[in-house]
């Protein structure tokens, strides 16, 4: 590789392998730019902690600090493709790797922002977009939740974006979402109805979290998340907050135990 897009690209298709980032980070000291190499060097390291290496851990609170240094000098240009939508704390081993967006802005501009960093991890703010027409708001859930963009994603937070069961429907149709791991739903009004088309999508058996806080699920909607044959693997599962009957909550006791939270 001889050039960013090669390394980036390599970056991005294997988000959990450092190799690519430290050849970058050599790459990028030996043509112009240090400053960012020894971030990324710097970052992978203070990811890689060992609390039984005494001397490595005795050199953390410097390690901070100059990664701190770099950050306060150069944050504005290595955010600048990602602003408003990341802060510094979105950043994991020298890279971007989570935003807050608006759907329609991440349709817009996702493809960009994911092969320019390994974001993984993404909480949508809204699905309401200004229609010039109507001159109102107007839903754009199909788009988004059918958009592969979302394949590249191992966190979706949708909290609050009043999904309901419609737009859980158009979720199961999505063809690939193998890599995701957390699905944050809470605070919606997908209803039992929703709950069970979630329960069916044999596209969750990766799903690791699972947050369905004050949906209106009620003792159906709860049942076939209990009895769902593609969500063993939870490790977490928020489902309070819903009109869940003791008999029902008992049974998602037997299938989940101690992931059940709440």
């Amino acid at each position: 590789m001889s050039d960013p897009d090669s390394f980036l690209r390599a970056i991005t298709a294997d988000p959990d392998d450092d190799t690519a980032r430290l050849v970058f980070a050599d790459w990028l000291a030996d043509h112009g730019d240090p400053d960012r190499g020894e971030f990324i060097r710097l970052s992978v390291e203070l990811a890689r902690r060992d609390p039984d290496d005494d001397a490595r851990e005795a050199r953390r609170s410097a390690l901070f600090a100059r990664r701190a240094d770099l950050f306060k000098r150069h944050n504005q240009r290595w955010l600048e493709p990602f602003l408003p939508f990341a802060r510094e704390a979105k950043f994991d081993r020298g890279f971007v790797s989570e935003l807050e967006v608006a759907a329609d802005v991440f349709l817009a501009h996702g493809a960009d922002w994911l092969a320019l960093a390994p974001i993984r991890r993404v909480r949508f703010t809204t699905f309401r977009v200004w229609d010039a027409a109507t001159r109102g708001y107007a839903w754009n859930a199909e788009e988004f939740l059918t958009s592969p963009l979302l394949s590249r994603l191992e966190l979706i937070d949708l909290e609050r974006t009043r999904l309901t069961a419609a737009d859980v429907a158009v979720l199961a149709r999505h063809p690939d979402l193998s890599g995701l791991r957390e699905l944050g739903l809470g605070w919606n009004e997908i209803g039992t109805d929703g709950a069970i088309a979630l329960a069916g999508m044999a596209q969750l058996a990766g799903l690791e979290s699972l947050t369905l806080v004050g949906n209106g699920i009620a003792d159906a909607g709860a049942r076939a998340i209990a009895q769902s044959p593609h969500l063993g693997g939870l490790k977490e599962l928020w489902i309070d907050r819903n009109p869940i009957r003791k008999r029902t909550w008992t049974l998602l006791e037997l299938r989940f135990d101690t992931a059940l939270r709440g």
